[in-house]
């Protein structure tokens, strides 16, 4: 019995989460017949999609056509040949070169017109990008169709009427093909007053790759009609099994479906009336649909039996610690409830109402937190690098929204010697009067007690350093006279330079405590000090480790600027800020003297005459000459090394680059040839041999080599009959595509333009 009442918890746990599981197995359920439903539908929404994508980027290329054949009967030098007989045809021989340099530039900007030409009739000249034929049987013995004659082919494009001759066999070169053939005469102007023509024969195989989409992502076929319902090109099915359809496909709307279930798509030509037609198979309609009934079948019942025993282990898991605190609280309190969330419920309260006791010893924690808080930040040890430093802030009841401020340390004076209680008491009376008036005077900071006899302030400035610096002085000038009159107690205060971000904190509370250890020393009874004032002072010259590093760094990068900037603000600190006597000027001097020869142990100047000639002039450096003789002659050494460092990069910079071209000329014919390889042959970072080639010659390395590649294409092309392909594969480039797009990128045409020119 008590077994069976102990687990009720874990029933209603496992019986909740079985409930939820459930609901999500019946709304997969519901949604696998919508996705039945619908899949078949949405696969005739893409097929159609796609179908009508290739129309609009096969009319889209047409607009194109229109667009460049209304331009070109514009042209003024072309309208001056047209208007040229015969007999005129070898005086104009100018005016075909400019129009040539015009028309060129066509054949790159679309590759439906790679193939164009013009035949102007009354001169019987044909002219095409790069070329210009005075007999017309020339250019048609290298470009004809195979079922027509050269007369034939004339009366068809000489035609007085604007025509798209249907996909014919057709020879291009060496080259056969298909091409579907734009007609448009000339001038557009007047059709009566024919005198030419521009013919763009069209490859089936570019119109093939625009419908090719329907093949590919469905495995069906597509073809398209003109507006004579002749057949412009076919892609995935024969042509006579197209005939039968036509009758199926004209001047209807809507899927049609045929006897093989196969389902027939069109997409009619708003713009010149053309029909484009696809057949998707049934499979294909639903193939997506298919395996969601398998998929749902399987994915439920393995959810179902894993969500089971998730079920089951998340109830014993969140069932047993409540049933092991009901067991505890059992032994304590009365068990006579009616349910056990009404025994927790009731308990529970008591414990919350009889824990304000607890709570108030957390409240007086905050000033422990408080001052530790403030200690680490003083101390350096919670700076701004620290990921929770903002919530450390919060639970101490400090506010950093501001980062800027000076830290700075008062004393108290005459109680350094005496530990009595009473003594104690008094001081601790005094620290409390002396936070009451400041706050009466400045409210924009923190005060931590460090020793009996002195307190550290952390003074933030919200409104600028100038007026912090004087509401300081202000605040501790009136501490200085009310306790000097009131309780006859002297204060001194030592303040640091400003802190401008929290990490700096530690910094200027140093520099505060450097201030109040010189005041203490002082014969004056109080007084306030500034650290610059304590500095100026002291007798000891200031050459911190930093600055150090920094000389020796800009001196083995050569950076002649940076290391006269350094050496400088060292001489300006010590000779003008501070009050230095021989001696300390002189061990200054000495230590320069050393970092240079620090900097003399470089590899580079080991065994080399300059090392030797450096080490005499510092030798020669002394402090009896006066600081600005000095400082010459530092400067003289510093440039000295600055400019062999620099020399020596620059020798070996040129030689890494002549490394890197030879390697090129050696290697740019492979087709894997990148930086990663040329920096392994020369064993240096592919970043350092990139940055280097760039700065020496003033081009990144991979323009080098596509230029190298270019020089030796151009050369082949223009002394060898070799192929494009065999060509493209010989100066680097892995596929022919690649090769002819770079080469129209770099010289604005085709490979077999520019041989053309060439000839």
């Amino acid at each position: 019995m008590k077994r069976i009442e102990s687990s009720k918890i874990f029933r209603r746990f496992l019986i909740s989460y079985l409930v939820i599981l459930i609901i999500p197995l019946v709304a997969g359920f519901i949604s696998y017949q919508v996705s039945l439903d619908t899949a078949e539908k949405y696969s005739i929404i893409n097929s159609r999609q796609v179908l009508n994508q290739s129309k609009k980027i096969l009319e889209q290329n047409l607009d194109e056509i229109d667009r460049f054949v209304q331009q070109l009967s514009l042209d003024r030098d072309l309208n001056v040949v047209l208007n040229k007989n015969a007999s005129e045809k070898y005086r104009i021989v100018s005016t075909l070169r400019q129009l040539d340099e015009k028309i060129s530039p066509y054949a790159t900007t679309n590759e439906f017109l790679e193939n164009y030409y013009i035949y102007i009739k009354n001169s019987d000249l044909i002219i095409t990008p790069g070329s210009v034929y005075y007999r017309p049987y020339h250019f048609y013995e290298n470009y004809n169709y195979t079922d027509m004659t050269i007369s034939e082919w004339k009366e068809a494009i000489l035609n007085n009427e604007r025509q798209i001759i249907p996909s014919k066999p057709y020879l291009q070169g060496e080259k056969s093909t298909n091409v579907i053939t734009y007609i448009q005469p000339l001038p557009m102007s007047d059709l009566s007053d024919h005198k030419g023509s521009i013919i763009i024969p069209i490859q089936n195989q570019l119109l093939n790759n625009l419908i090719e989409g329907v093949k590919q992502q469905f495995n069906g076929w597509a073809f398209i009609l003109d507006e004579n319902h002749q057949l412009i090109t076919a892609n995935g099915i024969d042509k006579e099994k197209i005939n039968p359809l036509k009758e199926k496909v004209m001047n209807k709307e809507g899927p049609i479906y045929l006897e093989n279930k196969t389902m027939l798509i069109t997409e009619k030509s708003e713009k010149n009336d053309w029909l484009y037609v696809a057949g998707i198979p049934q499979k294909a309609l639903i193939q997506e649909a298919a395996p969601i009934k398998y998929i749902t079948w399987i994915v439920t019942g393995i959810t179902f039996i894993i969500g089971l025993f998730i079920a089951l282990f998340f109830a014993y898991r969140n069932s047993r610690p409540i049933n092991n605190v009901i067991k505890t609280l059992k032994e304590y309190a009365d068990p006579d409830v009616k349910n056990e969330y009404d025994f927790l419920h009731g308990n529970i309260s008591k414990l919350i109402s009889t824990n304000t006791d607890l709570q108030m010893q957390l409240t007086e924690q905050k000033p422990l937190l408080k001052d530790a808080f403030l200690k680490q930040l003083l101390s350096g040890e919670i700076t701004e690098r620290n990921s929770n430093l903002h919530e450390f802030a919060k639970q101490a009841d400090v506010n950093l929204s501001c980062n800027h401020g000076y830290v700075s340390i008062l004393k108290v004076e005459g109680y350094e010697d005496m530990s009595s209680s009473e003594v104690y008491q008094e001081l601790n009376a005094i620290r409390i009067v002396i936070k009451q008036e400041s706050m009466k005077i400045f409210d924009h900071f923190y005060v931590v007690t460090i020793h009996s006899d002195k307190l550290v302030y952390i003074l933030l400035d919200k409104e600028g350093d100038k007026i912090l610096k004087e509401e300081i002085e202000k605040m501790f000038t009136s501490l200085q006279n009310l306790f000097q009159e009131e309780y006859q107690v002297l204060l001194k205060i030592g303040l640091g330079h400003p802190f401008q971000s929290l990490s700096d904190i530690s910094r200027s509370y140093n520099e505060a405590k450097h201030a109040i250890d010189f005041a203490s020393f002082s014969n004056e009874k109080q007084g306030m000090y500034w650290y610059d004032a304590v500095m100026k002072e002291t007798t000891v010259f200031h050459y911190p480790l930093e600055y150090e590093f920094r000389l020796l760094k800009s001196l083995k990068e050569g950076e002649t600027l940076e290391a006269e900037q350094i050496v400088h603000d060292l001489l300006e600190e010590n000779v003008d800020n501070r009050s230095l006597s021989a001696d300390m000027h002189e061990q200054l001097i000495s230590e320069l003297k050393g970092t240079f020869f620090k900097a003399l142990d470089q590899y580079a100047f080991r065994n080399d005459k300059t090392a030797e000639i450096l080490r005499q002039k510092i030798r020669a450096i002394s402090f009896e000459e006066g600081m600005k003789e000095t400082e010459g002659r530092l400067i003289e050494v510093l440039q000295l090394y600055c400019e062999f460092v620099n020399r020596n990069r620059r020798e070996s910079n040129h030689s890494i680059v002549n490394a890197i071209k030879d390697y090129v000329h050696e290697h740019f014919s492979c087709t894997d040839l990148t930086v990663y390889m040329i920096s392994e042959h020369l064993s240096r970072p592919e970043k350092y041999i990139s940055q280097i080639f760039k700065e020496e010659t003033g081009e990144y390395l991979y323009e080098y080599l596509e230029k190298i590649r270019m020089e030796e294409a151009m050369t082949l092309l223009t002394n060898s009959s070799k192929t494009i392909n065999d060509i493209a594969e010989l100066v680097g480039y892995n596929s022919a595509h690649s090769f002819r797009r770079a080469f129209k990128r770099i010289h604005n045409m085709t490979p077999n333009q520019f041989r053309k020119t060439s000839e």
